[in-house]
């Protein structure tokens, strides 16, 4: 019986892994084009139409999966900057090295941030009129929407508005903490401003326990953000505390800055 030499089989098994990536990278460009629209299309295949082609034991459709996985969403992941989107896949790469995101060098990476930046500029210039944060109530009811029910953990936001209190974007998470607090820096609440290049920012936090008050520790956040926004050139309007009935207004109480 004859048998095949080694490296032919190698080679042909090569090939066979080949044809099958090139069958998973089509399939969503082929039903794209079929239905002459892209919304038939997963975020994951979307993204994978980008960044083309995968990796050595990870296909492209693999890929894109972990990179959404990375950030916990593809809204979360279409919000990061260049430098999020590198130290988001450091961060997912040291705590999964069994299911790292590899293959996204320098000029990939370069492509996912301007086909983002592109998309955030895309929404950010959208026609339809946007609502007008005209008071804390406005702010409130913004801020509680993205809330929902039942929050059982502190949540804080950035609002980014434009020249005429007009939302940018919806409420950007900046952080979740626990029952009792949550931890906030200035640089990753303005790293939001800058990143839909507001004209001023609105923030806000709730309280699960039901009261809207602030704390000492809230009253201090506000006073650094209040500071943080004056010598950064993009004012802080308001930080609004949220319940699922009532809300608390550092501006309305004469608290914004510290005297």
């Amino acid at each position: 019986m004859a048998i095949w030499p080694r490296q032919n089989l190698e080679k042909k098994t090569t090939m066979g892994n080949d044809f099958k990536r090139r069958a998973v990278e089509s399939k969503p460009r082929e039903r794209i084009e079929r239905a002459g629209s892209a919304s038939v299309a997963s975020a994951a295949e979307l993204l994978a139409i980008i960044i083309k082609t995968g990796t050595a034991g990870c296909d492209v459709m693999e890929l894109s999966r972990r990179l959404i996985d990375a950030f916990g969403s593809a809204e979360a992941l279409v919000k990061a900057d260049l430098n999020t989107l590198r130290s988001g896949i450091k961060s997912y790469n040291d705590k999964n090295p069994k299911r790292r995101i590899a293959g996204l060098g320098r000029v990939k990476t370069l492509q996912l941030a301007a086909a983002f930046e592109l998309a955030r500029r895309g929404y950010a210039a959208r026609t339809t009129p946007a609502t007008v944060v005209a008071s804390s109530s406005d702010a409130a009811a913004v801020f509680r929407a993205a809330l929902g029910e039942n929050a059982e953990k502190e949540k804080f936001w950035a609002l980014p508005l434009d020249p005429k209190r007009r939302p940018l974007s919806e409420p950007q998470t900046i952080a979740v903490g626990t029952l009792n607090g949550v931890n906030v820096h200035p640089r990753d609440v303005f790293s939001i401003a800058v990143r839909w290049n507001a004209h001023s920012i609105v923030v806000a936090h709730n309280h699960p326990s039901g009261s809207s008050l602030p704390s000492k520790r809230d009253i201090d956040l506000t006073w650094g953000l209040y500071a943080a926004g004056k010598m950064m050139g993009i004012p802080l309007v308001d930080h609004i505390i949220i319940t699922n009935k009532s809300h608390y207004s550092f501006a309305d109480n004469g608290r914004l800055c510290k005297k």
